[in-house]
Parts: C-alpha cells; sequence; structure tokens
C-alpha cells in the first residue's frame, strides 16, 4: 500500500459554519464535505454564534459548534474552541486564516501535528489591533509547515508573507461549477428576464457595502447604454436606490436583493456581462467571478492589489480597469457591450478558465497531494 492510499484525520479549523454565509464558511464547508467524499475522516471545530455547543453531522461531517459568550473585535469569546482543537486525534490540522481564535488554538495544541494554513487575506479593518496581534500572528506562520495562498498576488501584496517565501503554495480557490450549468428549464426564464431589460445587461452579486463599489457600478453605467442588475443585500442598499434616482437611472438599474441559487443562475445565464467594481483589496479574490466565468460570461473586474485581477485575466477572459475609476469602468462596459464578438472570445476563455483553475475537486486534490507530501 502507498502512502497515498493512507486515509487521513484531518482537523478543519474556521470560524463558522453552514448555514452561517461568507466566502470563508462556503470554502471551509467545501473543504470538509470534499475530503470527506474522498474517504478521509474530517473533524470542524467552529464557534457557534450563540452561548449553546451543538454537535452535530452535517454531510457525514462532524461539525463542533463551541459556544460564544461574546465578541471582541469580530472575534468569538469562544473558551472550548481551543480545548476542543487539542483534544482532537488528527494527522494534520487545516486552518484558515485570519482567525484569532485558531491562532491560539495552534499555537496550544500539539507541535508535531504538521499545519497547513490557508492564508486567505491580510487583516485590514483592524489595523490597530495589529500592533499587539501580529505577535501572534507571526508565531502561527512559524508555527505552519505550509502556507497556501490562492494566487500569488496574496503572497505579493502581503506586507506579512513576505519572510515565509520558501513555505508558501500557491492553490487557487475552488467552487462547484457544475451546479452553474445552464439547464434545458431554465430556458423560458432566462427569455422572459431578457425581454424585461434594455441590452446590454451588465450583472453585479455581492454585499452592498462600500469596498464592493456598486457606487461606482452606477456611476459609470450614465456613459453608457444598457442596464444594471444588482443582486445583494446590505447596509448601503438606500444609498445606492438613491443615487440611482438622482441620476435618472431608475429605469436601468434593478434591484434583485436576496435571491434563490435557481434565480441566481437565471441572471448570470441572462447577462451579457458579469460587472465586479471592488475598490479595496479587502476584496482579496471574488469567487462570484468564478461563477460567471463558469456561465461563459465575460468580466470587467478592478486591478487591486489582491488576487482580483488573478482570476479574470485582462484581455483574455475579460477587462481588468482600475479602481474607482468610473470612467475607465464605462468604457470597458461600452467595449464589452458593443461587441458580440469579444464577448464570445473573452467567455469562452472564462469557461475554460474556471473549469481548469477553479473547480472544487481541482483545489481538494491540489490539497490532499499537499498534505501527503508533509506526511
Amino acid at each position: 500500500m502507498s502512502y497515498t492510499d493512507k486515509k487521513l484525520n484531518i482537523l478543519e479549523l474556521g470560524k463558522f459554519y453552514w448555514p452561517s454565509k461568507g466566502g470563508m464558511e462556503t470554502l471551509l464547508q467545501l473543504f470538509c464535505k470534499g475530503f470527506t467524499d474522498m474517504g478521509h475522516e474530517v473533524e470542524c471545530v467552529v464557534s457557534n454564534e450563540k452561548p449553546k455547543k451543538i454537535i452535530e453531522k452535517i454531510e457525514g461531517v462532524p461539525v463542533r459548534r463551541e459556544a460564544q459568550f461574546s465578541k471582541l473585535l469580530s472575534t468569538s469569546i469562544c473558551p472550548e474552541y481551543i480545548n476542543a482543537c487539542r483534544r482532537a486525534k488528527a494527522d494534520i490540522w487545516h486552518h484558515h486564516f485570519p482567525n484569532p481564535l485558531a491562532d491560539v488554538a495552534c499555537l496550544l495544541g500539539d507541535k508535531k501535528t504538521p499545519l497547513i494554513l490557508s492564508y486567505h487575506s491580510d487583516i485590514i479593518r483592524q489595523a490597530a489591533f495589529m500592533k499587539i496581534y501580529s505577535h501572534v500572528m507571526n508565531r502561527v506562520l512559524d508555527r505552519s509547515q505550509k502556507i497556501v495562498v490562492a494566487t500569488p498576488f496574496h503572497f505579493t501584496y502581503s506586507q506579512w508573507l513576505q519572510p515565509y517565501e520558501d513555505k508558501v503554495v500557491v492553490i487557487p480557490y475552488g467552487i462547484n461549477l457544475n451546479q452553474l450549468e445552464k439547464k434545458k428549464s431554465d430556458g423560458p426564464a432566462i427569455e422572459e428576464l431578457r425581454e424585461q431589460a434594455q441590452a446590454p445587461i451588465f450583472l453585479n452579486v455581492g454585499r452592498l457595502v462600500g469596498y464592493k463599489g456598486q457606487k461606482v457600478f452606477i456611476q459609470a453605467l450614465k456613459e453608457t447604454n444598457g442596464t444594471a442588475w444588482i443582486v445583494g443585500q446590505g447596509p448601503l442598499e438606500k444609498e445606492l436606490r438613491e443615487l440611482a434616482k438622482s441620476e435618472n437611472l431608475e429605469d436601468r438599474v434593478i434591484f434583485w436583493g436576496g435571491v434563490s441559487e435557481d434565480k441566481l443562475r437565471h441572471l448570470i445565464h441572462a447577462c451579457d456581462v458579469f460587472v465586479f467594481p471592488s475598490i479595496t483589496p479587502n476584496e482579496a479574490f471574488g469567487l462570484v467571478q468564478v461563477e460567471a466565468m463558469a456561465c461563459s460570461k465575460p468580466v470587467i473586474a478592478t486591478n487591486l492589489q489582491s488576487g482580483v485581477p488573478y482570476v479574470n485575466k485582462d484581455r483574455v477572459t475579460g477587462l481588468n480597469v482600475a479602481p474607482n475609476n468610473s470612467s475607465e469602468l464605462s468604457e470597458a462596459m461600452e467595449k464589452l457591450g458593443n461587441d458580440s464578438n469579444l464577448r464570445a472570445e473573452y467567455g469562452r476563455n472564462a469557461k475554460e478558465r474556471a473549469f481548469n483553475e477553479f473547480e472544487t475537486g481541482v483545489m481538494l486534490r491540489r490539497y490532499i497531494k499537499l498534505m501527503y507530501d508533509l506526511l
């Protein structure tokens, strides 16, 4: 029996687990379910969002939600989290950073157990906190055998990872792309959506918060033809609606709010171009770009100092423009909106790139190989 036939015991350390929503929660569920389906033993430790411990099995994955008693700087105060990790019998630990609670667990756990740290992003919002936390973070980076980033840019633009270049491995995020394939029954719904909108149709999906750049998206629409569809909810909804009204764009900016998975699939297939106008590196990757690419949609994204422009290859799968620049965004929207042949070319390239680089199975196999290599 080769060493790669060995069943692994993997401890996954996350913040929260499904049905909690968010990019990291989605990825954590994909890892846990994916590794389990591959025949490995997985235990997942997360914080509950209530002061109550819950131990349950979700899709075959044992999930421990340890009681959360409070929060400090977005971090759960959850004492049993650390003890649960220390008691776990695992061949390897997989920590999703940033998560200070998991950092402490890793530093207090068995140092002989290999640790893979998935470095999702630098900590940006709590910059003042970093004066204290950086000491803990550096110890965890020292403790890790491998540090995985989703794109080379995550390493290039990180102020914290430069001393650890010899540990850094690039493994892009992957998601289940097959669920986005257009079904035969989708045709009438997609056609109806297109008939209701003035072409070309530009789609944006994301929380309605400042760094997502929907304000720039609406401003860019002033200078070009077409319709902007905005999917998502958040604190800026009222402000964005007022902006659309003040610019006399009420008829061309449609707010869909939160939608079902089926509705989202219909909207992606019905649009002509997917627009991802985020304006700060808080946007570290943008999984929703990949979803649009898997549906053969060209993407307009921004040249952030993050993984966003790595996902969308400029002039191959779409166009990348300067962040927070409505003029450049408008020019890109007009260029793709008026050229169906270019949209088709970029769309074909986008789908190929999505399935070759950003599909769940590809990501999982790369991680498992890394784990076997460490062991």
